[in-house]
Parts: structure tokens; C-alpha cells; sequence
């Protein structure tokens, strides 16, 4: 499939991704800034963190490219994160009102880029690519 010029929804969310990862990042470093990694309590949550990014990194360059696959993965992710958020948030903004806005922060863009991907303008630019129109 050859794909033309890429729907300007797919570009938007890839930018919205992109500000949700480095949103990500300030908090990633604001969590542990001070921590002894020693402890796994400390490393395990870290890679982990790590590795979403990174995979939002990634997925986010398919998504400009107009691949499906990289939408529907991203998707899949974003909601996975965006359904367990409010436990995590409500913890956060226990602990620190800072980290829990980026976290905040973090899942609204998330779903303000799957909104974008899924909206009726995209899915017809991506209809029309299968079709070869």
C-alpha cells in the first residue's frame, strides 16, 4: 500500500504522544531523582517506565508514517494506561501535587492522540488508503 500524504489527525497525535513522553520523562526523573537503586523497589518500576516510553517513542513514528498496526498497538497501550490512571493519579496526588498533574497531564494526552486516531476524518483517510483511492 502506498501511502500519500498522511492524514493531519495521525500527525497531531504523534506530536500529542510525543508531549505525553516528555511529560513522562520530567515525572520519571522527578520520581527518582533521589532514589538508591539499590533496592528493586526502586530499578523494577524504573525500566518499566523506561520501556513504555520507549514503546511510545516507537509507536509514535509508525503512527506518522500512517501504519495501522502502530495506530491499533498504541491504542490498545493507551487505554490499558488511561483505565488503571485514576488509581495511580489518586495516589500521586497524595504524595505530590506536581507528580500527580504530570500524570495527569500524561493520560490526557494520551487520550486526546487516541481520539484524534480514531476520529471520522482519520478513519476515512485510512479507508480511502486501503482502497487505493
Amino acid at each position: 500500500m502506498s501511502l500519500s500524504q498522511v492524514h493531519r489527525h495521525f500527525k497531531a497525535a504523534t506530536y500529542l504522544i510525543l508531549a505525553a513522553v516528555a511529560v513522562g520523562i520530567f515525572k520519571v526523573i522527578s520520581l527518582y531523582w533521589d532514589a538508591d537503586f539499590t533496592l528493586s523497589e526502586n530499578y523494577v518500576p524504573l525500566l518499566l517506565s523506561a520501556l513504555v516510553l520507549l514503546l511510545l517513542i516507537w509507536l509514535s513514528v509508525h503512527i506518522s508514517k500512517g501504519r495501522n498496526w502502530a495506530r491499533v498497538i498504541f491504542a490498545v497501550l493507551a487505554l490499558c494506561i488511561i483505565v488503571m490512571a485514576p488509581f495511580v493519579v489518586l495516589k500521586e496526588f497524595n504524595a505530590s501535587f506536581t507528580i500527580g498533574m504530570m500524570s495527569t497531564m500524561f493520560g490526557i494526552f494520551l487520550l486526546i492522540a487516541v481520539l484524534l486516531l480514531y476520529s471520522p476524518g482519520a478513519r476515512q483517510w485510512y479507508s480511502d488508503q486501503l482502497q487505493g483511492n
